[in-house]
């Protein structure tokens, strides 16, 4: 404990003897402020609980009855309860922070997507387009121009490319459609062939996550292979994605230069403080592992929502009811695994029947 924390031993202990002896709102506003000055000074609630009990204690060491002592303990708990308020204001900004910046985020990728699709179908339209128009123009031009145009077609062709993977590292459609790890998978190859840097992709962990946890740990991996690219000097760059407990741990690892990840957070760069932010609004964590000259290792922690339902519905789309019934009960310790015939008792169920089976399942694969 620091020496702001152990001077306010003192003050709490002389506040609450005195909201014991006589209770009177003034006394609860310094209840909340001495509230505000242990988180300031970095107390935790336990500790805060521990310094209200230490004062309890010290005021029922008079010797007093259990008859006398219960009402005193209630007394104590409304001061304590004033003083726990100022954690929780700051919890429930945290909370409401975290909401907002998780639907900028979602308002952001949407508008990312929008970009990206017109990217690869409009100005593809145009592209086409010009294609015509270029294959008109050249009955008209004489024969010496031929290979002018078919310059000049090369190089409708690079821009059409250059578009398309533009539109590609936007939002990768394969996102969406196959889910991270295809995402991740994607996104390694287009950065080992443009920067000429072995990226190896290693994962034990392959089932989907909730679209809002895919999207944040695909930008913050796509983060951080930005940042190797620029800054760390690295000859190879490893991906690993391994499940703990309850969340997936992608990890980005290289081998270059380094930097003091100890640094204090308001020498933090922008694109870790974003990589943090994105992954808080999903419940997520971000940790950094560097020294100087000793590579770095990016540690992103995302929780696994709805795990055994999103992998049951990934199955029903590709193999149909019956083989996701079967997936279902093997990845999951689910009321239902022990009633297969809830789920599968003939192969001509309907999609219909599935699809409601899935929906009233939910209640049970929330985390």
């Amino acid at each position: 404990m620091n020496s702001s924390a152990s001077s306010l031993e003192p003050q709490f202990g002389a506040a609450l003897a005195a909201y014991v002896a006589h209770p009177n709102e003034s006394l609860l506003v310094r209840a909340y402020e001495l509230g505000r000055a242990a988180m300031s000074a970095g107390l935790s609630i336990p500790d805060l609980v521990a310094m209200h009990a230490r004062a309890l204690h010290a005021i029922l060491a008079d010797g007093r009855g259990p008859e006398s002592a219960l009402p005193v303990v209630g007394i104590a708990a409304e001061f304590l309860a004033e003083s726990l308020s100022s954690y929780e204001m700051t919890h429930r900004g945290y909370r409401e922070a975290m909401v907002a910046s998780r639907h900028l985020n979602e308002t952001l990728e949407a508008e990312v997507k929008r970009i990206a699709h017109a990217l690869h179908d409009e100005a593809g339209q145009l592209l086409v387009s010009v294609h015509l128009a270029l294959a008109e123009l050249e009955e008209d031009f004489p024969t010496s121009a031929g290979p002018r145009l078919q310059q000049l077609k090369g190089l409708l062709d690079e821009v059409e490319k250059q578009l398309r993977s533009l539109s590609h590292e936007l939002r990768p459609t394969v996102l969406d459609d196959l889910g991270w790890l295809p995402a991740v998978r994607f996104l390694a190859d287009t950065v080992s062939r443009r920067a000429h840097l072995p990226v190896e992709v290693h994962a034990t962990e392959t089932g989907r996550l909730s679209a809002a946890a895919e999207t944040a740990l695909y930008r913050a991996v796509q983060e951080a292979l930005t940042n190797v690219v620029r800054h760390s000097r690295a000859a190879r760059v490893r991906i690993e994605a391994d499940r703990e407990g309850g969340s997936l741990v992608c990890q980005v690892v290289d081998d270059g230069i380094g930097f003091a990840a100890a640094a204090p957070d308001g020498h933090a760069g922008l694109g870790l403080k974003g990589m943090r932010e994105r992954l808080n609004a999903v419940g997520g964590q971000l940790q950094v592992i560097s020294l100087p000259g000793d590579g770095t290792r990016i540690k992103l922690q995302v929780p696994v929502e709805s795990y055994s339902l999103m992998i049951t519905s990934w199955c029903a789309r590709a193999y149909g009811p019956c083989s996701s019934a079967k997936a279902f009960r093997s990845s999951a310790k689910h009321p239902m695994a022990r009633k297969p015939s809830a789920w599968c008792s003939t192969k001509t169920r309907t999609r219909r029947s599935w699809i409601s089976a899935c929906r009233s399942s939910m209640v049970w694969t929330r985390p």
